[in-house]
């Protein structure tokens, strides 16, 4: 039962979480300077003048906490025998996914105090893959019901 919409949720949940790893989702731009400053999940990067600077350090953990919510996704997909299950696994993403968005607005904030910036598309990545996750938790409860109903019936 691997062509399930929900299957197609999941999917699109583990691509838009990859998808944020590689992606900047905090960007500011001295103009007295001409130094560009972008937040990754794994690193904070500073351009200025030819120069780049990276520090890893703790913005390490949202790149972890939404590797663990990919692989949750993935490994998902693959308990459609067992919907309790995989429903358990969609909240429990959820969860991880909330962690995520924490920890980011954490580090956007302590960085907006310094040097005022905007969001960029990794952070509506983010908001996409929980609204997907959601969506999919959605469709394997209608199953759950509808398979529920039907034993109901005999």
């Amino acid at each position: 039962m691997i062509q399930r919409i929900q299957t197609i949720f999941l999917f699109l949940v583990v691509v838009l979480l990859v998808a944020f790893n590689f992606l900047p989702y905090w960007q500011a731009t001295s103009e007295s300077t001409g130094t560009v400053q972008q937040l990754f999940t794994y690193a904070y990067v500073v351009y200025n003048s030819g120069e780049t600077l990276m520090e890893f350090g703790l913005y390490a953990a949202v790149a972890g906490v939404s590797a663990i919510g990919a692989l949750i996704a993935l490994i998902e997909i693959f308990m459609y025998k067992n919907r309790l299950r995989q429903m358990t696994l969609s909240v429990i993403n959820s969860f991880i996914m909330t962690i995520t968005i924490g920890l980011m607005a954490y580090f956007v904030y302590g960085l907006q105090k310094e040097t005022p910036g905007q969001f960029e598309p990794g952070a509506f990545l983010l908001a996409l893959a929980m609204f997907f996750n959601i969506l999919a938790r959605r469709f394997i409860q209608k199953d759950e019901n509808l398979v529920r109903s039907v034993d109901r019936i005999r």
